[in-house]
């Protein structure tokens, strides 16, 4: 839910001055700040004075509410005394954004727009004016139940006596009271006045508007207190739905649920405040009908459905099922989308749906070579890519290790059986009537340049054939898996697949480690997918070589990757270490040195996505970007920030407790003269000490004095040169004293003082 209030409009004012009858000269002044309300201000603009001249003045008053979301009454009480010259006053409401708004405006003098008498601006609009007397004026005031006029020390004449009143805005966050005013002392005998009422606060306008989604009842409704005095007659209100469509004009409305789900927008609005606020309604979700299933033909099904306290199924044909649906044997037409109905405690229903497909692999399509009696014979599935595996299985349904028969004999001919399994696990079977001739038993060698490779046949004697050509040898700039038919003298043919690799140079994947966190390094490994041919390797575009396969500490960068193999062939590419996203903390502040119980505040500076926050040590942690505490001892102060990734940054600050230093004089005289009469210990006070005890003795090591728990640097609590209210004698007597600070540290002193009188 996002709320805010925005200004409806924006106001950027220039002041100019003019003097009377002087053309168009233009001084330009600094405006003369009030700073307080409740106070009478009598010509404030007396420092602006000239012999010579005359004047005109700007004058502000600016005050910044304490409450947000408050409507605020204010009185500003004038007199200005009118005349020829023209003055002003305006209030103007402060905006979130920090622009203003003219709310309220008063002018005297000698003007079309000018009022005359007593006059009574209330919310921008003249309520009273020509008033000639106070007592009616007074009367008016209290008629409309506002405050006595706090100028009537000052009122030789209602001419030009005026209050501006009002309500300030409620999204407002503070008021401006602008003065434009004439004042001459050489030519009037009165003086400019104003008093500023502080504002009161006369409305909560904080007001939460709800959208709920039901489903029992099947309908969304919307609602929202409006708080009554905070918008301004005429304010708009209204709801709309995601598609920015209007669904309601007034605070409260009902819609139905179906069809109606998404996210619903709140907008209050008046000439100075707009109020928004966003939620998504939608029907419960309980329903889990499963993921969706993908099954082969010919296996079993169950379907358990989960969510809320009753099922059924949709199957579907349309027809229904029980919460557990078992289906014995699947069939391609099992196929198709199931609905589950599941409903709640409160008999909501929802559905959730679960797509089924039902694969039937192909059938393979086998057959074998045409072999002779004592050679391979190849049990061929033609379209082996459809599937994942194959198992041929001999006519006494014994597995074959290998899809071929060696040295294949008479007695091996018969029906062999193979099962093909796809990729999704789904079987297919057929059988294959398998007979067998003699076969040729060609050789094959292989030779490979960088656009070239060969294949060389052998023994002369046979016929070697392939789909683009015959001969004893194979060339191609390709490479790939060749059909080779070959024939022998005796008319027995063997039909052979030859693979050639492609002459592109070493085939290899780059396997790049990228940093992950700040600070990390990148790393690359290059993987040749064979390893029948070596390589050299390099990663500053051939420059440099060697046999690692493996490169790490990478830092970020281009990096041009070399590999090049034993027949010289080479592979070029290019990579880039890409930095990660920037994660830092900063205390930006000096070495911290304070006295006991100081309290301490910091702010830690980051950059980055920070997601955690630690402070150490732990006394102090707040889990936040600040952390305020009293400071008792010396720390080192740490910050720890960690992102999503569990990447962290930290920062650190010693902070040092300093206690202040404590002195004993070397002696007193008291004597009444209300100087050094009492003998005491001194400090600063900083550090809020305190003596546990203060003892004087006599040279043999008695008692004379003693004061527990009581303040230094105050004689009050001293030593006055007694014993038992006796007066001693001059001497030199010693002292001893216990000092503590709040933060639990003591300190012991000891020493002479000389008593003189």
């Amino acid at each position: 839910m996002a709320r805010y209030a925005v200004p409806a409009t924006h106001l950027i004012f220039a002041l100019a001055l003019s003097f009377l009858g002087m053309g168009p000269h233009f001084v330009l002044a600094q405006p003369i700040v009030l700073e307080d309300c409740a106070t009478p201000y009598v010509d404030p603009q007396d420092g602006n004075n000239q012999a010579t001249s005359q004047n005109r003045d700007t004058l502000v008053y600016t005050q910044f509410f304490d409450t947000e979301m408050q409507a605020y009454r204010y009185w500003i009480d004038v007199n200005a005394f009118g005349g020829q010259q023209v003055d002003r006053v305006k209030v103007q409401a402060i905006l979130p954004d920090n622009s203003t708004k003219d709310i309220n405006t008063l002018t005297f003098g000698a003007c079309a727009t000018c009022t005359e008498g007593f006059a009574l601006s209330l919310n921008d609009s003249l309520a009273v004016s020509g008033v000639a007397t106070v007592a009616e004026m007074e009367l008016w005031l209290e008629a409309l139940g506002q405050p006595p006029f706090a100028l009537t020390g000052n009122l030789q004449t209602l001419s030009g006596v005026g209050r501006l009143s009002g309500v300030a805005p409620f999204c407002a966050i503070g008021l401006r009271v602008e003065y434009s005013v004439y004042s001459d002392p050489n030519n009037a005998s009165t003086e400019f006045a104003t008093y500023i009422h502080c504002p009161e606060p006369v409305s909560d306008c904080q007001f939460e508007p709800v959208a709920i989604a039901d489903c029992v009842v099947g309908q969304i409704q919307l609602g929202a207190e409006i708080p009554e005095g905070c918008f301004q007659p005429g304010f708009q209100v209204s709801w709309a739905n995601e598609e920015g469509d209007t669904v309601a004009l007034s605070p409260d409305a009902t819609l139905p649920l179906q069809g109606q789900e998404g996210w619903y927008y709140f907008t209050a609005a008046d000439e100075c405040c707009l109020l928004q606020d966003s939620f998504l309604l939608d029907n419960p979700q309980f329903a889990e009908a499963g993921e969706d299933l993908v099954r082969c033909a010919d296996t079993p099904l169950l379907l358990a459905g989960e969510g809320g306290q009753g099922h059924f199924w949709t199957l579907p044909g349309g027809g229904a099922g029980d919460s557990l649906l078992i289906i014995p044997v699947l069939e391609a037409a099992d196929s198709g989308q199931y609905i589950l109905h599941a409903f709640n405690e409160q008999g909501c229903e929802d559905t959730d749906t679960l797509q089924l497909d039902i694969l039937t692999p192909p059938s393979p399509i086998v057959e074998q070579t045409e072999g002779c009696l004592g050679d391979t014979i190849f049990l061929l599935t033609e379209n082996a890519a459809d599937y994942e595996s194959i198992q041929w299985f001999s006519p006494q349904e014994a597995p074959l290790p290998f899809a071929f028969l060696p040295g294949f004999q008479a007695f091996q001919a018969g029906t062999y059986r193979v099962e093909a399994t796809d990729s999704e696990g789904c079987v297919a079977k057929t059988g294959l009537e398998v007979m067998a001739n003699a076969l040729p038993e060609p050789e094959l060698f292989l030779e490979e340049t960088c656009d070239t490779a060969y294949a060389f046949f052998s023994p002369e004697a046979y016929r070697y054939s392939w789909p683009e050509g015959d001969g004893l040898v194979l060339a191609t700039a390709t490479g790939g898996v060749f059909p080779i038919t070959v024939t022998d003298s005796l008319g027995c043919t063997l039909a052979w697949e030859v693979a050639v690799p492609e002459p592109n140079g070493p085939e290899v994947q780059l396997l790049i480690d990228q940093p992950y966190c700040p600070g990390d390094k990148g790393a690359l490994e290059i993987v040749l997918h064979s390893e029948e041919r070596q390589a050299i390797f390099s990663i500053d575009g051939g420059e440099t070589y060697t046999l690692a396969d493996r490169f790490r500490n990478l830092d970020y960068g281009p990096y041009e990757v070399v590999i090049r193999d034993a027949l010289d062939c080479v592979q070029r590419f290019e990579i880039d270490i890409i930095p990660p996203d920037t994660l830092g903390v900063a205390l930006n502040y000096a070495p911290i040195t304070v006295r006991p119980t100081t309290p301490v505040s910091l702010v830690a500076t980051t950059v980055g996505a920070v997601a955690r926050y630690q402070w150490v040590p732990g006394e102090i942690d707040t889990g936040g970007p600040a952390v305020s505490f009293i400071a008792n001892r010396n720390m080192d102060i740490r910050v720890i920030v960690e992102d999503e990734r569990g990447c962290r940054a930290s920062a650190a600050l010693p902070l040092t407790v300093v206690v202040g230093e404590v002195y004993a004089p070397s002696a007193f005289s008291p004597d009444g003269n209300g100087i050094n009469d009492r003998f005491t210990l001194y400090s600063d006070n900083g550090s809020g000490e305190l003596m546990a005890y203060l003892r004087v003795f006599d040279r043999w090591g008695g008692l004379i004095f003693e004061a527990e728990g009581v303040p230094l640097s105050d004689e009050r609590y001293g030593w006055d040169g007694t014993r038992n209210g006796e007066p001693l004698n001059t001497g030199t007597y010693t002292y001893q004293a216990l000092v503590q600070y709040p933060n639990g540290f003591v300190r012991e002193l000891a020493g002479l003082v000389h008593l003189s009188r």
